[in-house]
């Protein structure tokens, strides 16, 4: 593989030292990455740890007292209802269109694509990428069905990728204009939820008119004494309260920013270029091949 990686790519043979990249480095550093951001679940339905896991039962089951084999069928039954649960939800879950107002745990299916004013994300001799494990791994960007954006914050969702259709497919990475699948807790950012309280803008509007004395008194000093009296500074008090709440209904006006970032709830954050229905079909077999052996090890350990 690193004769071929050498032949086709020499670029990236080179040193990091002679500014270019080292394929075996970048490999490297994803390796670990991927397997933290896919998460426990999406390692148990690979078909290579369904080979190794039965090889560590078959261990279990040759080497140790016949008891032991509990610990492996508790696990393999984890495994099956986290798989099952997994499946369950992309199969029962339904398409969402962002401009449908849709709010709450949805589904949603979409291109990738950087955010408004990046054009450029990843590194130097390689494809442009939106999330790059390893690398740019917390980084937000973009899914756009067609009909609206939602802004993705990948640092609390579980990403699985599938190889690129080009002569990269050994780098794990979503790239713009794939197609995205998401599940995950969608809201829409307004101006009705806006981080501060309608008071606490009252608060600082008048804190930068106070700043401009000159200027408020000319606005508001309606003896012309030169200073501020009560019954003025209730008329300041209204004339904020007045402009903020203009300011609020202009900003409600607004579209909104649709947002997914997974902090909100303890549901799954699932992020991932593989197509719905085969990474369910994934999820099922590998659910079922769990429980098969939950059975199996159970067997087993009747006959002792």
């Amino acid at each position: 593989m690193w004769t071929w990686l050498h032949t086709l790519l020499p670029e990236l043979a080179l040193s990091s030292d002679a500014g270019g990249l080292n394929a075996y480095q970048v490999i490297e550093n994803q390796r670990l990455a991927v397997l933290r951001r896919g998460g426990l679940m999406n390692l148990t339905a690979a078909p290579r740890f369904a080979i190794v896991w039965m090889g560590v039962c078959f261990g279990v089951q040759r080497y140790a007292e016949l008891h032991w084999l509990l610990l492996p069928a508790t696990l393999s039954l984890w495994f099956a209802l986290g798989l099952f649960r997994r499946y369950r939800l992309i199969v029962d879950t339904p398409t969402s269109r962002l401009s449908s107002g849709a709010q709450g745990y949805v589904e949603l299916q979409g291109k990738a694509a950087l955010p408004d004013g990046e054009s450029c994300r990843g590194l130097p001799h390689l494809p442009v990428t939106v999330w790059l494990p390893g690398y740019i791994d917390a980084a937000p960007f973009v899914l756009d069905d067609g009909k609206g954006q939602c802004l993705l914050y990948p640092a609390h969702a579980e990403i699985v990728t599938r190889p690129a259709d080009t002569h990269f497919s050994w780098l794990k990475a979503i790239y713009p204009g794939q197609t995205l699948y998401v599940l995950g807790e969608l809201y829409t950012q307004r101006g009705d939820n806006l981080p501060l309280e309608r008071r606490e803008r009252v608060a600082a509007v008048l804190a930068e008119w106070k700043r401009d004395r000159h200027q408020l008194l000319h606005n508001f000093d309606a003896d012309g004494n030169g200073q501020i009296d009560a019954e003025e500074w209730q008329t300041v008090r209204q004339a904020a309260e007045q402009w903020v709440n203009d300011d609020i209904r202009e900003q409600q006006r607004a579209p909104g920013t649709h947002l997914m970032d997974g902090a909100r709830t303890g549901q799954l954050f699932l992020i991932t270029n593989i197509l719905p229905a085969t990474l369910a079909a994934r999820y099922r077999w590998a659910a079922w091949l769990h429980l098969t052996v939950w059975l199996g090890l159970l067997w087993l350990m009747s006959l002792g």
